[in-house]
């Protein structure tokens, strides 16, 4: 067994020290006090038995404390790397998406495109003939017209013949 170091404070105010084998879990034999010859036995005896006891467990708040504050910069980090892994999960899906709805865009794009060029092409074929239509409503016009002033000139004719047989 080792020796105890043991410490005492005498009424009178003086302090001494020494090492002891206790025997026992005792005072092998009686201690005194340098200056006023007091027995300190009792005193060293029971820093003995506090010696001998087993240290005390922490409580468990302190034990749960100590704990935490050595856990939570590990458990920090591991939050951390997990948010970190999930964003990054999160923008490959997102990519991803965004990718899809382009390949969508165009392949609209290119359909709509597909729809309107025939569209288109019967728009231009419609222009076209109603500017033919157009053309020839205005030629007709100006034959009918001709036509017209014949036909009138033709039934001034008439009437003048029958004015001219009537008499008048």
């Amino acid at each position: 067994m080792n020796p105890i170091f043991i410490k005492i404070i005498c009424p009178c105010g003086q302090k001494y020290a020494f090492e002891v084998y206790p025997a026992h879990g005792r005072m092998p034999a009686p201690v005194f006090c340098p200056v006023c010859d007091c027995e300190g036995t009792a005193e060293a005896n029971r820093v003995i038995a506090q010696k001998a006891q087993p240290p005390a467990l922490p409580a468990v708040a302190t034990v749960l404390n100590s704990a935490q504050s050595q856990l939570a910069p590990q458990i920090i980090e591991a939050l951390k790397n997990a948010v970190v892994q999930e964003l990054a999960s999160q923008r490959r899906e997102l990519l991803q998406s965004h990718q899809a709805a382009t390949a969508e865009l165009t392949e609209l794009a290119r359909r709509l495109e597909q729809v309107q060029a025939p569209l288109i092409e019967r728009l231009r074929t419609y222009e076209t003939r109603i500017e033919e239509l157009e053309k020839i409503l205005s030629e007709q016009t100006q034959e009918n017209r001709e036509l017209l002033k014949i036909k009138i000139e033709e039934t001034r004719r008439q009437m003048e013949a029958e004015r001219g047989w009537a008499g008048f």
